[in-house]
């Protein structure tokens, strides 16, 4: 009897049932440990698709250098603390708080859930090199079609989580 397609096919079995864990990208933070402190933005992009319900799309996208000027706000501080809630603060140029965000957040995977009582959001989460990139799918324009891309870029500033 031969035996080499029993090790080919042993080989094959072994080959593709490795612990993922193992093979995951070691440049990859975990999101639960790393995500509690103060977070600045840093970017975003908005690809709006079907704008007001319009067959006109376009792209709105703005660079740290250009936060400031463009928006006329500092960027956002979001505070992620340990229990698991967080606050998004809006801060104007003068050091004015515009307005506060708060909710719950939790981690599945590299999904990051924020729950504030009208609204619940999902965000792909990213973490390299201090910086965290989420990516959702969401209402951006307010035509009622969660059709737009967003993609939002934080940098850590501080483990501080108040």
């Amino acid at each position: 009897m031969n035996k080499l397609p029993f090790f080919i096919f042993l080989a094959l079995i072994i080959g593709c049932s490795s612990d993922p864990a193992s093979t995951t990208d070691s440049g990859k933070a975990d999101l639960q440990k790393t995500l509690p402190g103060t977070w600045e933005s840093v970017s975003l992009r908005v690809d709006i698709n079907s704008a007001n319900g319009t067959d006109t799309s376009y792209v709105f996208e703005v660079r740290e250098e250009e936060w400031v000027n463009r928006l006329g706000v500092k960027p956002v501080k979001t505070y992620y603390k340990l229990d698991n809630k967080y606050e998004q603060v809006f801060t104007s140029l003068t050091d004015t708080i515009l307005s506060t965000s708060r909710g719950m957040w939790n981690v599945f995977g590299d999904t990051l859930m924020m729950v504030e009582p009208n609204a619940t959001y999902h965000y792909e989460a990213g973490v390299e090199n201090g910086l965290i990139s989420l990516k959702a799918r969401l209402d951006w324009d307010g035509d009622g079609e969660e059709d737009d891309d967003y993609v939002g870029v934080h940098r850590k500033i501080s483990s501080a989580t108040e």
